[in-house]
Parts: C-alpha cells; structure tokens; sequence
C-alpha cells in the first residue's frame, strides 16, 4: 500500500474496510474500489479507475505555451513601434 495511503486512511477493530479520511469524512472503502489523490491532496474513493491526469496536464502545458507565445508576441509588436 502506497505512503499516501496509509497516511489517509485507517482500520476499525471487527471490521474488514479500509476507512479513508476524504474531504466529506471518514468513509469505508470496500474491496474492489479505488482511492485516488488529486494535485490538491483531496482523497477520493471511486468505484471505477479514475482517469488518468496526464491529458489535463497536457493541456495545461500548451496553454503556457501559448500564453508566453503571445505575451512575446506583444512584445515584439511593441518594441517594433
């Protein structure tokens, strides 16, 4: 089990779940479903697998890139005056 976890997440005395502390509380995790962790720390519990980040990343990058693209744009239109 990974350290992240463990850290978030507890075992009751007679009873078999695995109780996660999310941000609505402390819920059972019955086998089968998945705990997941988002970019802000937030626990989850899903019953399917999330979905990767790796396309919202993605998509965050080329928006810098775009941004910075124009904002060198600008400026060379600027000092071109």
């Amino acid at each position: 089990m990974p350290d992240w976890v463990q850290e978030n997440a507890g075992k009751r005395q007679g009873n078999a779940n695995l109780f996660v502390y999310t941000q609505e509380g402390e819920l059972p995790c019955q086998n089968g479903e998945w705990v997941a962790i988002n970019l802000r720390g937030h626990v989850s519990i899903h019953a399917d697998k999330p979905k990767a980040m790796g396309f919202v990343v993605a998509k965050e990058v080329a928006t810098a890139i775009a941004f910075a693209v124009l904002v060198f744009a600008v400026l060379v239109v600027m000092l071109a005056m």
